[in-house]
This record gives C-alpha cells, sequence and structure tokens, in this order.
C-alpha cells in the first residue's frame, strides 16, 4: 500500500499542479468565464484514467498465474524506467514549468481548448499511474485502491494549501523528497521486474538494485552536490 501512495502522490500532485496552475492563470488574465471547461477536461480525464485503470486492473487478476506473472514483470520494467525518467527530468528542470504552462494558457482562447489541455494533461498522469498500478497485479486489490486513494486525497490537500491559502510550501523540496522516496521505489520494481521474467540470484539483485539506487541518486542530486562543494 506505501508504494501505491507514494506513487499515487506523484503522479497526482503533478496532476493538480497542472489544473491549479491553468486556474491561476486564468484569473491573472481575466479569463474566470473559461474555468468550467477546465473543470469538465479535468474530471473526464480523471474519470477516463479511473475507468481505464479499474477494467485493466481487473481483467489482469483473472489471468492464469504464469501469465499474470509475466505481465507483471513487465509493467515492473517499465515503471521503473519512468520513474528513472522522472529522476532525470527534474534534475533537469532549471526553467519555470509553470511560466511555461501559463504561456500555453495565454495563447488558447477557446473553452474547448483549455478543456482538452486540462484533459491530455490529467489523463498523462492517470495513464502513468495506470503503468504503476499494473505494476503491482500480485498485491490485494484493497490494498491497492486504499493506497491510490489516499494519494489522491493527499495530493489534493497539497493542492488546496498552495492555491486557496496563505501557507507556503516548498515545492522544490516536496518534489525532492517524493524523488529520492521513488528512487529506492524504483529500484525495487527494476529489480522484481527482473527476478519475475529471469528467476535470478539474490546476489545479483542486490548488484543490480545498487548500481540503479546510486546512478539516479547520482543523477537527481549533482546539482545539490555541487553547490554544498563550492561553498
Amino acid at each position: 500500500m506505501t508504494t501505491n501512495l507514494f506513487l499515487s502522490l506523484r503522479e497526482s500532485l503533478e496532476a493538480v499542479l497542472i489544473v491549479g496552475i491553468i486556474l491561476s492563470s486564468l484569473t491573472q488574465q481575466h479569463k474566470d468565464k473559461l474555468k468550467p471547461y477546465v473543470y469538465v477536461g479535468s474530471l473526464a480525464g480523471l474519470l477516463v484514467s479511473l475507468l481505464g485503470g479499474y477494467l485493466l486492473f481487473s481483467s489482469a487478476q483473472g489471468l492464469e498465474e504464469e501469465t499474470l506473472e509475466l505481465i507483471e514483470g513487465i509493467m515492473m520494467l517499465i515503471a521503473s524506467g519512468l520513474i528513472a525518467y522522472f529522476v532525470v527530468w527534474m534534475s533537469q528542470q532549471n526553467a519555470d514549468v509553470s511560466a511555461s504552462l501559463s504561456n500555453r494558457v495565454s495563447k488558447t482562447s477557446t473553452g474547448i481548448g483549455l478543456a482538452l489541455l486540462a484533459f491530455f494533461g490529467i489523463l498523462r498522469e492517470g495513464t502513468e499511474l495506470v503503468v504503476f498500478t499494473l505494476a503491482n497485479l500480485s498485491t490485494q486489490a484493497n490494498d491497492v485502491a486504499l493506497g491510490t486513494i489516499l494519494g489522491i486525497v493527499l495530493a489534493i490537500v497539497i493542492g488546496v494549501v498552495i492555491f486557496k491559502s496563505s501557507i507556503k510550501l516548498n515545492l522544490n523540496w516536496i518534489f525532492k523528497i517524493l524523488g529520492l522516496v521513488l528512487i529506492f521505489i524504483g529500484s525495487d520494481l527494476f529489480v522484481e521486474g527482473i527476478a519475475e521474467l529471469t528467476k535470478m540470484f539474490e546476489s545479483v539483485e542486490l548488484l543490480i538494485q545498487g548500481a540503479y539506487i546510486g546512478l539516479a541518486l547520482w543523477i537527481f542530486l549533482k546539482d545539490d552536490l555541487k553547490r554544498i562543494l563550492k561553498r
């Protein structure tokens, strides 16, 4: 459940921030009348993601054990690859992402365009969360659902605090902490995925896991380490 909670929190928080930035940009640009389109697009993206995830997870759990292990192993490797991509992406984000999204909002003059912007933003994060869910096919469905729901709720709470209250949260540190947690989750998924497909020795698993963690930590923290060493 804990793994699903952190993965769900990371994906849901990014989705919440996308919607929040779009809505804030519309307020700044005096386009409040277009906000309902954003809500509709966001809700549609959420419903499609939830429905797709439920159908895929339910269908997969009805498969034979060998097929289930094969699919789970493949999805574990894909999920670990996504986490590695997140680590690389986050380590390269020097520009203001919110400014980029605000610029896209300013260039979108129609309600349908804004609805689609919100829809595909939510759908992308939802699709990634579905991949992470399918990497836990052997886990009890109730545990997967509970962890996912808690992650979504926590992300919404953080989003409300950021956009609706006077409390200032350091998003950089939130994503930094989540990134560190995800590195270790990604290493577990990577090793377990390979183990599912190859049945390798435990000593080899530990070696591969150590290499994954070491490389990911270096990529993720190298800029911070360089700043500390220059002081």
